[in-house]
């Protein structure tokens, strides 16, 4: 599950009584596991707590009510797709070995691998490895693979849920110009996993 963390604030001059998770609506395959019922909530108090949800590798909002003791409020969460990852470590090897295998399976290892790319324009800001490496990883929970170029930056990862793996290939050229591929076997995730590291490094 992916943890989402929750904060309560009262602005009303009323206090709430039994706050809690409702009836959750949720797309098919994805489960919730709700906060602990808070008591009572003051007017003004701010509390937080915990909640777990198994988006199911999807990219769907889970929607679900939040319940006090006299009224509900409808709840939607639509999680950011670098949050449905979480970061592995590989070697280059391992890395080439997988990415190889999930472009070009075998007859016993039928992948549907997608491959999407994209070529950007990387701004001066984003010159250094330093600053290209922390944009991405700010973007999305990528794990750094080792690389024997120095115009190469590669990241892995799997789904939080299914365990999908999730390779990025960053390579830069002169003058800023860089390509960006993503290998995943989810497409909508590939997609708009791209989507957003393109946004990242080119504003």
């Amino acid at each position: 599950m992916v943890s989402v963390q929750m904060q309560f604030t009262n602005s009303s001059a009323m206090e709430f009584k039994n706050l809690r998770v409702g009836e959750p609506r949720l797309q098919p395959g994805m489960r919730m596991q709700g906060f602990k019922e808070i008591a009572v909530l003051q007017p003004g108090e701010v509390v937080s707590d915990i909640m777990g949800i198994d988006f199911c590798d999807s990219t769907q909002a889970a929607n679900f009510q939040l319940c006090s003791q006299t009224r509900q409020f409808y709840i939607s969460i639509q999680p950011p797709v670098g949050e449905l990852i979480k970061p592995i470590f590989m070697t280059e090897n391992n890395f080439k070995k997988e990415q190889d295998q999930l472009l070009n399976p075998s007859a016993g290892k039928l992948m549907g691998m997608n491959e999407i790319k994209e070529k950007l324009v990387l701004p001066e800001k984003f010159q250094s490895d330093q600053a290209i490496v922390q944009c991405v990883m700010s973007v999305a929970n990528l794990g750094r693979v080792p690389c024997g170029l120095d115009n190469e930056y590669r990241f892995a990862a799997r789904t939080v849920s299914g365990g999908a793996l999730v390779l990025v290939t960053l390579v830069t050229k002169d003058g800023g110009a860089a390509q960006l591929m993503v290998n995943c076997e989810k497409m909508v995730i590939g997609t708009m996993m791209v989507k957003d590291i393109m946004q990242a490094l080119t504003q």
